[in-house]
Parts: C-alpha cells; structure tokens; sequence
C-alpha cells in the first residue's frame, strides 16, 4: 500500500520535499508532488515553505501519525 509506504517514509526522515521522495521511492517529481498534495489535502502531512529556497518540506500531521498506527494495524 503506497499511502502506508510514504507515511513509514516520512515518520522514518522526519521531513522531506517531493524530489527526495520521487528519489527514494524511484517516481517522477510530478507523482511524488502529487502524492505529497493529497497527504497534505488529507490533512496526513503539513506543508512548509523554506523561504531561503522557495521549496515545499513535508511532515507528517498528527492525524498521520494515527493513520500509520492504524494502517500498519491492518496489515497481516
């Protein structure tokens, strides 16, 4: 499951932008982007602007940090 997946990923580094995720799951930017948008459009991670570069870091919400707990419940 892609959703549990890059929740792990972002419990696991903290915080990360959409090209070192595209980099650690092997995605292009545009998918990673997007993917890091519904999480956020979720309310499973927080966005954060870093005004020195203009870049988008992400990290995960509380809710996603329940949402983990719950996903990885469901696994066998």
């Amino acid at each position: 499951m892609l959703k549990l997946r890059l929740l792990h990923y972002l419990a696991e580094v903290g915080h990360a932008d959409a090209h070192e995720m595209a980099a650690a799951f092997e995605l292009q930017y545009a998918t990673s982007a997007m993917a890091l948008l519904r999480l956020t459009r979720q309310g499973l991670a927080v966005r954060h602007l870093d005004p020195d570069n203009g870049v988008y870091w992400y990290t995960l919400s509380e809710r996603g940090w329940q949402r983990r707990i719950y996903l990885q419940a469901l696994q066998p």
